[in-house]
């Protein structure tokens, strides 16, 4: 049965992780979290780490996935061999970060950006063999690895595209991750696109735009037609996340959290 419990990614409410912002988070509704390592690019990553999972512990909020560095730093597609296995240790890393903090699943980008036409295949290859070596890690792991749907000119922007690459594995430890800002002028395609994944939904990126380009807006400011999309998720059984990642307005973590709480509110009626 769908019943939704509000998810965020951790970093919208705060890039830093602190006590008090923790406190604030783990005494809210928010019941899961999506963590990226990025958090703890500090000087004491070991000690804020213990803090994150101390907090969870003593609270009902969960870890629900941990998002894998990316960018071109950290392309898993790249021609660049030296960029591609940087992407494959990272990715490897999340898994495991995901094994601490007791997440089932890491969502992770085939490739950045911009992907030529003429370099699109030997990029997907690129990006196949990498997942042919994270694919192994994360299994040992007991995790599930989640394929984001990329925008623009990015590998994985396509729901069919995505689904090529995962039944190139037909593994269960590979699904999707649906991010509804990034169908750029096919927004009215997302409840379809829902239905289509099916059971390989794994988790969402769930915030508004404009249609034009993706603007992580709150649900509601653009031009995505909630009621439909809610109904498609009832209509394939959907249990993962319902993470929102988006822009929350508030100067405190406490403003941007009954925002957020709000707004949940708002889409658990429709």
């Amino acid at each position: 049965m769908f019943e939704p419990k509000l998810g965020v990614s951790l970093h919208c409410i705060s890039r830093e992780l602190t006590p008090d912002m923790l406190r604030n988070v783990c005494a809210s509704r928010i019941a899961t979290l999506e963590i990226t390592p990025t958090l703890f690019d500090n000087d004491t990553p070991e000690e804020t780490k213990a803090m994150l999972v101390q907090s969870l512990r003593e609270s009902d909020t969960r870890a629900a996935s941990v998002h894998a560095r990316f960018g071109n730093p950290y392309d898993m597609s790249s021609l660049d061999e030296g960029i591609r296995r940087r992407a494959i240790v990272e990715t490897c890393l999340a898994v495991d970060l995901a094994s601490e903090l007791d997440a089932p699943i890491v969502v992770l980008h085939l490739s950045a950006e911009p992907v030529g036409e003429q370099e699109r295949a030997l990029r997907i290859e690129g990006a196949l063999r990498a997942l042919s070596e994270i694919e192994p890690h994360a299994g040992k792991a007991a995790r599930k690895l989640a394929v984001e749907l990329l925008p623009r000119s990015c590998l994985g922007n396509s729901v069919e595209e995505l689904l090529g690459v995962l039944d190139r594995f037909g593994s269960e430890t590979l699904g999707v991750c649906l991010d509804v800002n990034h169908l750029m002028d096919g927004f009215s395609s997302i409840p379809d696109a829902v239905r289509t994944l099916g059971g390989r939904l794994t988790t969402l990126h769930m915030s508004d735009y404009d249609g034009v380009d993706e603007k992580h807006w709150l649900p509601g400011r653009g031009v995505i037609c909630w009621a439909s999309f809610i109904a498609a998720l009832r209509d394939i059984g959907y249990t993962g996340p319902f993470n929102y990642e988006c822009q929350i307005e508030g100067e405190t973590a406490g403003e941007k959290i009954r925002a957020l709480e709000e707004n949940f509110d708002w889409l658990s009626a429709l």
